[in-house]
């Protein structure tokens, strides 16, 4: 059964095409990551994952839309298929509304354990970018340098 997520909408301070780059490319999620977890994780352009618990999870670009829209695909052994997006709207040439839009497949058993954890899980994610693209330290990182 497909479980929909559409996340909460919010203003980030940067325009669209800024937003767009720096996840149109998966190379730059890893300057995000903890120096201790950086050798768990493989990147290219089109997709990022890393080892978690023996197993490797992943996603992988699915499609782009310049500076409005970039969609991904669960990549490797996720517990179940997702599908999610990121949708960049310019507000005016220096702010951006942002939302993510999530999909996921979920099983009886599985939406009875997540299924109302989903949304938290998409506000968490718009959240910790909003942090980011203001400069701030998201939540569950000690170190996240920009200038990389």
């Amino acid at each position: 059964m497909a479980e929909e997520i559409c996340g909460k909408t919010i203003v980030i301070d940067r325009p669209s095409y800024a937003i767009y780059t720096a996840f149109s490319d998966l190379r730059n999620l890893v300057a995000a990551i903890p120096e201790d977890k950086k050798d768990m994780v493989t990147a290219d352009a089109d997709s990022i994952s890393a080892k978690v618990q023996g197993f490797e999870i992943g996603i992988r670009v699915h499609q782009r839309t310049p500076f409005s829209r970039i969609d991904f695909e669960q990549n490797g052994q996720a517990p179940f298929p997702f599908f999610f997006s990121m949708i960049m709207d310019p507000m005016d040439d220096n702010r951006t509304y942002f939302h993510i839009e999530l999909r996921a497949e979920l099983n009886t058993m599985m939406k009875m354990f997540i299924g109302n954890r989903l949304q938290d899980l998409v506000d968490k994610l718009t959240d910790g970018i909003t942090k980011a693209a203001s400069g701030e330290m998201p939540e569950g990182f000690s170190s996240f340098d920009v200038s990389r």
